[in-house]
């Protein structure tokens, strides 16, 4: 037998025992005589997107046909989110309760609609008076939305036999709600989706996917273009993409995708343009520009990637623009020298306790602390130098694998839910992450760049660590750990991509691809059995009731 005959009879093997696996687990778990079809049915559609995705990698490795890390990217993160989305329903997510009121308020700004009993503050500004000041929402929405709020694994039946594409005029009573929104520029994208759901009539179900599939969509779109463009990593972009925790995250309502995806689309931008094949414009600095602003809004800390301009090499934008003789040219970086002299000046004399207290502020007190350990601040810092070192390495010690796994996706949702995806699966993909770094051979960036991107990544990851430090310290046995594994996901993401290299597709970047979908299979799965099981010897919560669930 010939390695070629072998390897395509290893992958219908593996294809085989995901697939018979999957098929077996949702007949035994999922499918039920006694729901109904549309129960069912909401199983259904996980296993054949199981099934289909498996399929089509399948084929371009039986038939050897031309593939793309687009075109292949486009259809796994669409058929792999939307399962996650069904896999892990609303609101599941990190603070994605929170973060739905705050989007389907930003959906009402986008219709028209005011918020009502707004104070006002000395400079006349608007000010939200809590139990007072409210938005408005649907009937339906603002009921069903706590009968799926960490109630597995009933929310299955709720939404699967709820209203996805029809809400009745006694549903459409707008009714108050007094939850306190986020900033709206947070959720433009989920508030787009929400915002049509409701100008189309769809009921709660409807809705509430909508605004999710959105952010999908934002993924797909911006992992694709990034593809199209980027010199290196375009395996490990793959790669990262698909674990658990983005596809969760880009799946949810929080603006933790924001972050995600304008810090890859910042880092592709800079290596695309230090491209020597690629002719700089003055315009460009204005792009790059906007990629930055868009992380701030979502995570300030993340604007310090903006280092990562300088991996474009200064003498080709001498060469490019600076020699160019065009007037037009000229006249752009005049505006974008002036803005920023504008900026610069407005940042120094009006906000810099407010860029200060961003970097060095203590917290108020709303996270849980030990009374024997305050928040630290930069004051104490200073007197306490050794103590604060040391415990700063020792919170490095505890955190760090906890990271690392939830980067992943060993553990991933509502931080009162942890749903657990097999270790195995997710051992399994940071080794074909790690794989292909190693063995899809090529040229990489060049040294200086890699000094650069250390250096944005270094700053980023020290402000990250001194921000966390300054705001809290957590109780023994609290949620909050001393550093969110959310800030650390485009760190670890844009590493990956930069320690890529320009090799082009090739079956061995299809082969981990293709693993890293058979393991997905058995990954949703395993998700799946604990979420099925996660009540287990309790009692129905009483918020059901009012769906006639018992």
């Amino acid at each position: 037998m010939t390695k070629d005959k072998a390897f395509r009879l290893g992958a219908v093997l593996l294809a085989a025992v995901g697939t018979i696996f999957a098929t077996v687990f949702f007949i035994l778990n999922c499918f039920n005589t006694s729901k109904s079809k549309f129960y069912n049915g909401y199983f259904l559609f996980i296993l054949l997107i199981m099934i289909a995705t498996t399929v089509y990698l399948l084929r371009f490795l039986l038939l050897d046909k031309k593939w793309s890390y687009p075109r292949v990217f486009v259809v796994l993160a669409l058929g792999w989110s939307i399962s996650m989305q069904l896999v892990m329903p609303p609101i599941s997510g990190v603070d994605e309760v929170s973060h739905f009121y705050s989007a389907y308020h930003c959906s009402n700004i986008m219709m028209g609609m005011k918020d009502h009993n707004l104070g006002r503050q000395y400079d006349g500004t608007n000010l939200w008076v809590p139990q007072e000041t409210y938005f408005e929402m649907r009937a339906e929405d603002y009921i069903y939305l706590p009968t799926v709020d960490i109630t597995f694994p009933y929310q299955y039946q709720v939404l699967a036999d709820g209203n996805w594409f029809h809400c009745s005029e006694e549903a459409k009573q707008l009714v108050p709600c007094y939850e306190f929104p986020a900033k709206a520029r947070r959720y433009l994208v989920s508030a787009v989706g929400i915002s049509i759901a409701r100008f189309l009539g769809f009921g709660f179900a409807g809705t509430v996917f909508m605004g999710r599939l959105m952010n999908t969509l934002m993924l797909i779109f911006m992992g694709w273009f990034c593809l199209k463009i980027i010199p290196v990593g375009k395996l490990q972009l793959v790669s990262f993409a698909l674990f658990p925790t983005i596809l969760q995250l880009c799946a949810s309502y929080s603006y933790d995708n924001m972050s995600i995806l304008f810090s890859m689309l910042l880092l592709t931008m800079c290596l695309y343009y230090s491209q020597d094949k690629v002719k700089l414009h003055a315009w460009d600095l204005i792009i790059i520009a906007i990629c930055v602003a868009m992380l701030i809004p979502n995570k300030t800390v993340y604007a310090l990637f903006g280092v990562w301009f300088f991996m474009i090499p200064i003498k080709k934008w001498w060469k490019d623009v600076g020699l160019s003789k065009k007037w037009y040219e000229y006249g752009i970086l005049a505006v974008i020298l002036a803005g920023i002299i504008v900026v610069g000046r407005k940042l120094i004399t009006s906000y810099y306790w407010s860029v200060y207290s961003q970097i060095f502020w203590k917290h108020d007190g709303a996270i849980e602390q030990d009374d024997t350990m305050v928040s630290y601040t930069w004051w104490y810092f200073k007197d306490h130098i050794p103590e604060t070192l040391k415990f700063a390495w020792d919170g490095i010690k505890v955190d760090f694998w906890y990271n690392i796994k939830h980067v992943i996706g060993a553990e991933i949702g509502h931080v009162r839910l942890n749903a657990q995806v097999p270790v195995a699966c997710t051992i399994i993909l940071l080794i074909c992450l790690i794989v292909g770094i190693v063995i899809n051979k090529g040229k990489r960036i060049k040294a200086w760049q890699y000094v650069i991107f250390g250096l944005g990544f270094i700053l980023c990851l020290v402000a990250i660590f001194i921000g966390c430090m300054v705001r809290f310290t957590p109780v023994e046995g609290s949620e909050r750990i001393q550093i969110s594994y959310r800030y650390l996901i485009p760190l670890y993401m844009c590493l990956s991509i930069a320690l890529g290299t320009d090799a082009k597709e090739n079956k061995k970047a299809l082969a981990l691809i293709y693993i890293q979908n058979i393991v997905l299979i058995f990954a949703m799965c395993g998700t799946l059995y604990f979420l099925l099981h996660l009540r287990d010897g309790q009692p129905v919560p009483a918020i059901l009731q009012i769906v006639g669930i018992s």
